[in-house]
């Protein structure tokens, strides 16, 4: 009879241990959010979407078993600032999981945010890009990281710009250095990627501002060291 119960104590106690162990694993998962444009899904000049730095993050802690979940609902080709304060104040639904947007971003463990690269683009485009519409875009981005900051206090990392059309380098590392100052007042992270910019190898059609899958690899790579 004590055998008994030694053996059923041993096998409860295995049992015990290994609901622990996977609650610690589950624990340490990592969610990924996405927040941004068309170049947080890897747009390219086809206008279509290739793999982003998103999808390499991704995949890296997939391969190192870390990746929970990953969700790019509120990343949407040529998404303004604007729209993504909207989604925030409306608490906007996704168009898969019809989770709301801030409960998506309460249940992050990191959340990428890239945009402005398709707004200042067709801005140009349509001859409207100005001081006024980059000070513009520099407000928006504070009030999305403050209202993200008022409910959320885990990592948001934020992806720099570079020249499109009309936005011009001297803008893009003006913009850079302001969107820099905001990421340090609200605890962010942030990547500056005008470097590839400058790399001709890093395009598949120089007739567009999107970068090629090689630079979202290099971006990725980067985005993993800044999280390890």
């Amino acid at each position: 009879m004590k055998r008994r119960y030694k053996l059923l104590l041993i096998i409860s106690i295995g049992a015990l241990a290994t609901i622990l162990i996977n609650f610690v694993t589950f624990k340490n998962k990592i969610s990924l959010v996405s927040l941004g444009d068309g170049f947080s899904l890897g747009m390219t000049p086809y206008n279509v979407a290739g793999p982003s730095f998103n999808d390499y993050l991704k995949e890296n802690l997939e391969s190192q078993k870390k990746l929970d979940s990953y969700n790019n609902e509120f990343s949407q080709a040529h998404l303004r600032i604007h729209e993504l304060n909207e989604y925030l104040e409306e608490n906007t639904l996704g168009k898969f999981t019809r989770t709301p947007i801030k409960q998506t971003i309460a249940s992050a463990d990191i959340i990428t945010l890239s945009i402005g690269l398709d707004e200042f683009a067709d801005l140009s485009i349509q001859n409207n890009l100005s001081k006024e519409a980059m000070d513009n875009y520099l407000i928006e981005v504070e009030n999305l990281i403050k209202t993200i900051r008022e409910f959320y206090d885990k990592k948001i990392i934020i992806i720099g710009l570079y020249p499109a059309y009309k936005f011009d380098q001297k803008d893009a590392v003006e913009v850079n250095s302001s969107l820099k100052k905001v990421a340090g007042k609200y605890d962010c992270l942030f990547l500056d990627i005008i470097a590839y910019y400058l790399n001709d190898s890093y395009y598949l059609d120089k007739t567009s501002y999107y970068l090629n899958y090689q630079a979202h690899e290099k971006i990725a790579e980067n985005l993993t060291k800044m999280l390890s």
